[in-house]
């Protein structure tokens, strides 16, 4: 049965034409659901003056409401639980810091106060207020980001990188962008380890959006 599966994917694969194309003309005006598959979120800050330190969010959704006539009508809700995340840290973390509450750097980086503060703040939330154009597949986004209890207006820089039409969507669409913005980590009451780490932080997203059915 997998072999018959993926024979006619190979099949339909080969049969379509150009899969995707950056263009606005005949997307769909709907609702779209983040593809968590094909997504990545990201936010990096400057450690010791010499590196960018990322972290990844490995569970978040968002809801577009896309309309390819009007961008700037389209809305945006975005949510990211602080507590799933990855930092690559291969080191022994309890041996290195006997004294943590918690088991892993992972964990510390969720939940410690001097962090995320996941434990008592288990969302972050974006929710869309105004778009604007720049260009012909680049805008504007601004919206009110909250996050350990506290509410501020952020703004993205948003890039639409195309629609794509895989064959075993039938006549759905697939739209894709990438978003990146720069917020001070001190408005969100996270001042910890100054000189360590960077008040600025970059936050990077790139992904896919699938029509809803």
């Amino acid at each position: 049965m997998r072999r018959i599966v993926t024979t006619a994917v190979v099949a339909a694969l080969a049969a379509a034409p150009v899969l995707a194309e950056q263009t606005l003309d005949g997307v769909a005006d709907a609702t779209y659901q983040l593809d968590p598959n094909h997504s990545f979120l990201t936010f990096n800050v400057t450690h010791n003056g010499i590196s960018t330190y990322t972290v990844y969010f490995t569970d978040f959704d968002a809801t577009l409401d896309f309309n390819p006539e009007e961008p700037t009508t389209s809305t945006l809700n975005l949510t990211i639980n602080p507590a799933a995340l990855e930092s690559n840290y291969p080191a022994d973390y309890k041996a290195g810091h006997p004294d943590s509450d918690f088991e892993s750097w992972n964990e510390a980086l969720a939940n410690d106060d001097r962090f995320l503060q996941a434990d008592e703040y288990g969302e972050i939330t974006f929710t869309s207020t105004s778009a604007e154009m720049t260009g012909e597949y680049t805008g504007t986004v601004t919206g009110d980001l909250s996050f350990r209890g506290e509410t501020r207006p952020v703004t993205l820089d948003v890039t639409y990188n195309g629609v794509a039409n895989m064959p075993w969507m039938g006549e759905r669409d697939t739209i894709g962008f990438t978003a990146s913005t720069m917020i001070d980590r001190t408005e969100f009451g996270m001042d910890a380890l100054q000189g360590i780490i960077s008040n600025d932080v970059r936050i990077e997203f790139s992904g896919e959006f699938m029509q809803s059915e």
